[in-house]
């Protein structure tokens, strides 16, 4: 009697085993800039569609690139940032798999690659406090008046890959003038807070009448669940910044990876997106906030990939030394 059991107890473990370990190779881990909500929605969502856990490390971009450094740390199948410039460069070392998704052809050729394609798109903005008393900014120049002295913040561009991306297509623009402008700012008060979500907090709290230079879906965000807040598009024009999706080359999950990549490129992961105010890169799903075309945009800068992390790093440079006094 006690062969049979133990006969039937070893193969219901191993069938356990075998179930587990199934499960641990099905899982997926995605990296992600912000926000939060949306890359654990997009997460729920598959695993609901498809069966697949997807782990998710959540963060600005100075830590979800600190993260893909951590030797230690688990290492990611699918990439989303903030910066196409980043995913470039990442491209250009040879260490993202080519991948065309279902649903590439809804998306703008200034939007995809054959390494990676646009999550979503978001524009800068500045965001001004309606209460504050000060007057309403319509550029980005206009906070260097006495009237916001000690009263605006900004986003490290070291934590924000998008921030990065503004003041560079800025200076490629207008040379020095953003420099100067710069300058300008940080004598009347102007302090880098981290990442979107902390630079806005200070203005939700009321700690500061406006910002300079925010991704506009999260102020959008803020302002329709009722914060005293106007988005403004600067008059003399911003940057879209689309966010890169792309799988890594060393990822061990090369299906569910795929299928990952798909799942929000379609329809109804493009909706999520939709949801939390970023554009949708698919041109049949409709936003829920101003489109490109209602948005003076700056000419896009001519990206060269082989010296794209060299001109960043400088502009980064000299944005830290510049705020480090």
């Amino acid at each position: 009697m006690k062969q049979p059991f133990m006969r039937l107890f070893s193969a219901c473990c191993a069938a356990l085993i075998c179930a587990t370990a199934a499960a641990d190779a099905a899982a997926l881990t995605v990296y992600s800039v912000g926000p939060a909500p949306l890359i654990r929605r997009l997460a729920a969502d598959f695993r609901e569609e498809t069966g697949i856990e997807v782990n998710v490390f959540q963060g600005d971009t100075g830590q979800v690139l600190a993260r893909l450094a951590d030797q230690r740390a688990a290492p990611a199948d699918v990439v989303i940032l903030g910066s196409w410039d980043t995913a470039l460069e990442m491209s250009r070392r040879g260490e993202l798999l080519p991948y065309r998704p279902a649903g590439y052809e809804h998306v703008a050729s200034a939007y995809r690659t054959p390494q990676f394609i646009a999550q979503g798109v978001a524009t800068l903005a500045l965001v001004w406090r309606t209460d504050s008393g000060t007057p309403r900014p319509e550029d980005w120049s206009d906070l260097a008046a006495p009237a916001y002295r000690d009263r605006i913040g900004t986003v490290d561009p070291a934590q924000s890959g998008s921030s990065l991306d503004l003041i560079a297509a800025l200076d490629g623009q207008h040379g020095t003038d953003i420099w100067a402008l710069l300058a300008a700012l940080r004598e009347n008060g102007l302090t880098p807070s981290g990442s979107n979500a902390q630079a806005m907090d200070a203005v939700l709290k009321g700690g500061k009448a406006a910002l300079f230079a925010v991704a506009d879906h999260t102020a959008l965000e803020d302002k329709a669940h009722g914060a005293p807040i106007e988005v403004i598009f600067p008059r003399s024009g911003t940057i879209a910044t689309a966010r890169p999706m792309m799988i890594m080359k060393r990822t061990r999950e090369v299906r569910d990876a795929r299928r990952f990549v798909d799942f929000v490129l379609s329809r109804k992961g493009q909706q999520d997106v939709a949801d939390e105010f970023i554009i949708p890169a698919r041109d049949d799903v409709e936003a829920k906030r101003p489109g490109l075309d209602a948005i003076k945009l700056l000419p896009a800068p001519q990206r060269q990939a082989a010296d794209s992390g060299t001109s960043r790093d400088t502009v980064l440079k000299r944005f830290a030394a510049l705020f480090s006094h």
